[in-house]
């Protein structure tokens, strides 16, 4: 299987530690210490070892480790031989810096820490830096701490591992039998993000942790009526305030046995993560998609041995790729049974996929849309598809593809493949997805579904623990793992967790103490992009050779090659279009190591629909675009809701135009409505109509007319909508609605009949509310009137006493008239021509711009913009 990566992690890069063997040759001083407090008594530069004699040590204080290393000349401390040193009292550490690595030791019980060890020394971060081949277990609460929790009702928060800062590293260690709350393993992101106080927004940069090979085993379920009791995760990536930072966290190749402590065993709460080849042995929990978009599953094993409250992947936010999973015997029937099943699917509403240049989150249940959910198995596991409508209704988008659902036959899970929290979830959630290629047997549907396929054909061979399936209808079906099966028991201390103990924490002494590094490619992200022609950097961060390809001919990159770190220019071409398009870049590993492949989505939003046409009423008040005429307003109000606001380009709550319809019309759901007639001054072909409302949670319903002729309903004629009864307007937003079409209009009447449910058919309110409007088109001079605009001609402008109309060749002029740029009608004349010249007296009229519109006596009309002066 070419996987996303496979992290079995074979060898392009290793760093070996033995450290029962001789000091590395890179090192410039070794310094041996007796108590771990000497810790901080030099400073240390790169290549430095610091060595703690084997031993006993029940201190309970906390030290720093602070230095500034390199890539290749780290500063390691370490213990004298692996498992050597044991800390019995809980010592506590912060570490800070560069490129230093807590190498060996073994905490084993002692009183824990709100942050046990954490990676910071007050603000000094630490980046680059790693904890390995280290067991901490058992690491109680402080007595006092029980007692007070026991009469508040509470418990005590400790988190064991916190990292901060970029690119640290949690490799093959063992954590066991944690009883507190708190997360076991938290990438806090606070710092990441706001790092100057808020002066700088940083969450696009990438942070970069790898959390490997490492065992986690009895992490006790929290009792959750208990306050303070939240959090519980085995490892959380993120928080929900930063859940927005671009992470790229790798989590691979661990082994969770028994991390019960919540009800979501990992928890993605940032962008871009990266879930891999990992083994959950009877962990009651799922893994969570809680926030963030870009996550990657792939690749794990989720085996629940029929314990209950055992599940698989619970979904929220979007753009995640769930592929290749192997999903087998969870049950979830008594405990918790809505939140853990084989995969489950929630309806939140918040924002979804929140850009990482803002700053505004949600804590809310995000939309999932486009979630890729492909080619994995499910295998006796109850509730293999479950639709949770806990947190809203809103349809999850994506795609589900060539999965595989297996039931022997009488196995005690057996539940239909669709099933959800009330008797309606599938049809109130699960409908909006593609479904395509999918298979199943020993169950029932329990829907309709074309996209899944009965194949009785299908064999399943126990293989180990887990099975393999060949048959009619397997082929291309389910999850492959290649090569990578379940870890076990046996392999803790021999690849998996620390060295020097075994699964359930006795010590060994023929342990496998190789420290693999993750062979490791990341690509930064971009948000969408502007759409004119321009070049973006993305950051590349590799210990690999790779390659990279645009896969559009709108995308060109300027650096196809690399070994390591690059910045790659990503160029795009104007997006002249006015949907968006989106194109990829693929980076590939070079041949020979894991074969990792990352994709860079690059989504170019397509050209405002404003920037093709040419806005008619361009000017404060309407000009040339006034109001005829209108069936009501709300004028009591303070500020008044007025006609007028709509061409005034103040986009705002305060300066609109609302309306209250009358009752509903006997066999309609509407009334007869409330509308505004718009005079173009003339007549457009009309390209564009644009109007906002105020951010209901409910749509507006509207429909649009125009004519030519006059302003009488017979005159008019509906174009908007073309087929259904109403448009309906977008909700919670001022933003504008837009409306293409090709029609020839002097007027425009917008009738509104209230607000409506989201199907449009049952009214919820009787106000109808524009609080602004704008027209876009080219005027549509008939040849006469075209003619009749060139024979006149007005002078001075600007003035500020009078102007004169002057016309040529004997045209007639009929109606003189001066509308300020509001509508108002300033003043109307009957022109008395003197040698073809005719003069009206501005003096008394307030300086400012007004529309000037000649008539004559067949109909033919002009209108030209006049500035009155000082």
């Amino acid at each position: 299987m070419n996987s996303l990566y496979n992290l079995k992690l074979r060898k392009l890069l290793m760093l070996t530690i033995l450290l029962a063997s001789t000091i590395s040759v890179f090192a410039q001083t070794t310094y041996y210490i007796n108590d771990p407090g000497a810790l901080e008594n030099q400073t240390y530069v790169p290549g430095d070892v610091i060595i703690l004699e084997n031993g006993i040590y029940n201190t309970d204080e906390r030290i720093d480790f602070i230095g500034n290393g390199t890539s290749d000349n780290p500063i390691i401390f370490r213990s004298e031989t692996p498992g050597g040193v044991v800390f019995t009292g809980g010592l506590k550490m912060n570490i800070g810096g560069d490129y230093v690595v807590v190498d060996g030791f073994h905490w084993q019980g002692g009183y824990g820490a709100s942050n046990f060890i954490q990676f910071r020394d007050g603000y000094d971060y630490a980046n680059h830096s790693t904890i390995q081949n280290c067991v901490i277990d058992g690491l109680e609460i402080e007595p006092d701490d029980v007692a007070d929790d026991l009469a508040d009702g509470s418990i005590t928060k400790h988190r064991w591992i916190v990292l901060y800062g970029t690119y640290n590293t949690v490799i093959n260690c063992s954590f066991m039998n944690k009883a507190s709350a708190g997360a076991l393993i938290l990438a806090e992101y606070a710092y990441n993000a706001t790092p100057d106080e808020g002066v700088t927004n940083t969450r696009c940069d990438i942070v970069g942790h790898t959390i490997s090979n490492n065992y986690f085993y009895n992490y006790e379920k929290i009792d959750n009526t208990l306050s303070n009791s939240g959090d519980s995760e085995t490892i959380r990536i993120g928080t929900s305030e930063y859940q927005n930072v671009n992470s790229n966290v790798t989590v691979s190749n661990n082994y969770f046995v028994e991390a019960d402590g919540e009800n979501e065993i990992i928890t993605n709460k940032s962008k871009n993560n990266s879930y891999v080849n990992n083994t959950f042995r009877r962990c009651r929990g799922s893994l969570v998609l809680r926030h963030g978009s870009n996550a990657t599953v792939e690749g794990n094993y989720f085996l629940g041995e029929n314990v209950d409250g055992t599940g698989g992947i619970r979904i929220t936010d979007s753009d995640h790729t769930i592929t290749n999973n192997y999903i087998q015997d969870c049950i979830t029937v008594i405990d918790q049974a809505k939140w853990n099943n084989g995969i489950t699917f929630l309806g939140g509403s918040a924002n979804d996929a929140v850009l990482c240049t803002s700053t505004s989150v949600s804590n809310g249940y995000q939309q999932s849309q486009n979630i890729n959910i492909s080619n994995n198995s499910i295998v006796n596991t109850n509730a293999p598809l479950f639709y949770n409508t806990d947190k809203g209704s809103t349809d999850p988008t994506g795609t589900v593809a060539n999965n595989l659902i297996y039931f022997e036959a009488g196995n005690a899970n057996i539940t239909d493949v669709f099933t959800g929290d009330t008797a309606t979830s599938y049809t109130d959630l699960g409908t909006a997805l593609t479904y395509t290629g999918n298979v199943y047997t020993g169950t029932v549907l329990g829907e309709t579904n074309t996209g899944f396929s009965e194949e009785t054909g299908i064999t399943a061979t126990p293989s180990g623990e887990i099975f393999t399936f060949a048959g009619a209808g397997s082929t291309g079906k389910g999850a492959d793992l290649g090569t990578y099966t379940p870890i076990t028991d046996t392999m803790v201390g021999y690849g998996i967790g620390a060295c020097f103990v075994d699964n359930l924490g006795n010590n060994i002494t023929d342990g496998n103490c190789t420290i693999e590094i993750p062979e490791s490619l990341i690509v930064s992200t971009l948000d969408p992009l502007a759409p004119e022609a321009n070049s973006y950097d993305v950051s590349v961060f590799a210990n690999v050779s790779w390659t990279a390809m645009s896969n559009d001919t709108w995308i060109s990159i300027d650096i196809t090659a690399g070994t390591g770190d690059e910045t790659v220019s990503v160029s795009v071409t104007e997006n002249i279009e006015t949907s968006n398009r989106v194109g990829t870049v693929t980076f590939t590993q070079d041949p020979g190591g894991d074969d990792i492949v990352r994709t860079l989505t690059v989504t170019q939003e397509g050209a405002d629909l404003t920037d093709l046409y040419d806005l008619i009423n361009d000017v404060p008040g309407g000009g040339p675009v006034s109001i005829h005429s209108f069936s009501s307003d709300n004028a009591s109000d303070s500020p008044p809701e007025i006609a007028i606001n709509t061409l005034d380009k103040d986009n705002s709550s305060s300066s609109i135009w609302a309306a209250q319809d009358g009752a509903v019309v006997s066999g309609d759901y509407k009334g007869d409505g409330e509308y505004i007639i718009y005079d173009l001054g003339a007549e457009y072909n009309l390209d564009l109509i644009q109007f906002s409302t105020t951010n209901k949670s409910d749509p507006f319903g509207y429909q649009i007319w125009v004519s030519t002729t006059g302003t009488a309903d017979a005159d008019f004629t509906k174009v908007l909508p073309e087929v259904d009864d109403l448009l309906l307007t977008a909700t919670n937003t001022m933003d504008f609605n837009q409306y293409e079409l090709t029609v020839a209009a002097r007027y425009v009447k917008m009738i509104g009949y209230g607000r409506y449910n989201s199907a449009g058919d049952t009214r919820t309110s009787a106000w109808s509310t524009i609080a602004e409007i704008e027209f876009f088109g080219t005027e549509s001079l008939s040849v006469n009137d075209e003619d009749f605009a060139n024979k006149i001609i007005i002078y001075p402008v600007p003035t500020s006493q009078q102007f004169t109309i002057k016309v040529l060749n004997d045209t007639e002029i009929s109606s003189v008239k001066l509308y300020s740029l509001t509508g108002q009608l300033i003043l109307d004349r009957k022109p008395a021509f003197i040698n073809s010249k005719f003069s009206i007296d501005v003096s008394k009229i307030e300086m400012g711009t007004y529309v000037l519109n000649l008539t004559n006596s067949n109909g033919l009309n002009v209108s030209k913009y006049i500035i009155i002066s000082n």
